[in-house]
């Protein structure tokens, strides 16, 4: 009996230590789990505020932050002589994008580049983001930043647009307007695509978490594999990157989406400006699209030489939607038709001749 009780109760003893090592591991691999759940976004927020930070000591805004009633916006002017250029960036880029082109106008006339509220160094505006309250906003900027008319505008892009509704909204102030290969606000609906900012809105909804947590950071939207890497120069580009990584961009960017169908719309009511000289410079046929889309292109491009009764349209072969800015080639067409508009601003000439 002494015996049987002995070997049981060594038994028990022996097996206890394996129970107790299964449950050892299974809790230490549940708290593992909880680490990183847990773990992962509180180390993802810290890195992204410690490299924006990071950032904003080594890209602060090359010009002046001007207050335009209780928010400032950034505007960055450099050269001498009139008429003044203003260079209105694409939807999503900001002052930095014109890195290739402030430069070398500013060797001919003063030229200023502005950041849009909300983007780049701008504050955000407390009263919309549509293409009225960005010429509202435009026109006090300069005006508090001493910078009197006549202008000459260039936009890119969406920044077209804004251009072509500010030149609406203040006649007497804009002697000139160049579109670089500026949008269409009809382009999207021709081909059969939605009136927002090219992302799928799911995709916006949650940028601004991804931001707080550095996934914008790491997924680096002007990767090299994208057509924005190494066509500017370096620390345009890379004060650009660093805007595209903050919370800021992701929550302007969704801003923007919403608006994007009241811009087009004020953007429509623009019928003509006039016989203000104009030119319109675009691409050639994009390799990314299809025959008949680089046709519907091209046409509405052609459509907007008919908002001015002096003007001119230009075409340039090999480059594409971007590349008319960021690339040092193709920007130079850029540079040529903003100095032809100088031109016969100053002499009074007809572009169209």
């Amino acid at each position: 009996m002494t015996t049987l009780i002995t070997r049981q109760s060594t038994a028990t003893t022996d097996s206890s230590p394996h129970k107790r090592g299964c449950l050892f591991y299974a809790k230490r691999g549940l708290l593992m789990l909880v680490v990183l759940i847990v773990g992962l976004p509180i180390l993802g927020a810290i890195y992204q505020q410690v490299a924006a930070e990071s950032d904003r000591r080594a890209y602060p805004a090359p010009g002046q932050l001007i207050d335009v009633g209780g928010y400032s916006l950034h505007i960055h002017c450099t050269g001498e002589g009139s008429p003044t250029v203003i260079l209105d960036a694409g939807g999503g880029f900001t002052s930095s994008s014109w890195g290739w082109v402030q430069p070398e106008i500013a060797q001919t006339t003063r030229v200023c580049t502005y950041d849009r509220a909300r983007w780049g160094w701008s504050d955000p505006s407390p009263a919309g983001y549509d293409a009225l309250q960005n010429a509202a906003e435009l026109h006090q900027l300069l005006a508090n930043a001493g910078i009197t008319p006549p202008y000459i505008l260039a936009g890119h892009s969406l920044g077209g647009l804004y251009a072509r509704v500010y030149a609406r909204q203040y006649p007497d102030e804009v002697a000139g307007l160049v579109q670089v290969d500026a949008s269409h606000p009809d382009a999207w609906r021709r081909l059969g695509m939605r009136e927002g900012a090219g992302v799928d809105p799911q995709l916006l909804a949650i940028g601004p978490l991804a931001a707080r947590f550095g996934l914008l950071r790491l997924m680096d939207v002007a990767s090299p594999d994208s057509e924005l890497s190494g066509q500017l120069p370096e620390h345009d580009e890379r004060a650009m990157r660093a805007f595209f990584a903050t919370v800021r961009f992701a929550e302007s960017a969704q801003q923007f989406d919403a608006a994007f169908p009241t811009i087009l719309e004020q953007a429509r009511m623009v019928t003509s400006l006039g016989n203000v000289p104009l030119v319109v410079l675009t691409t050639g046929n994009q390799d990314a699209m299809s025959p008949e889309e680089n046709r519907t292109l091209q046409e509405m491009q052609r459509e907007l030489q008919s908002l001015s009764t002096d003007s001119i349209y230009i075409a340039v072969e090999g480059a594409n939607h971007v590349s008319l800015v960021h690339n040092r080639d193709h920007a130079q067409a850029t540079i040529d038709a903003i100095r032809r508009v100088v031109e016969v601003v100053r002499s009074g000439e007809s572009l169209a001749q």
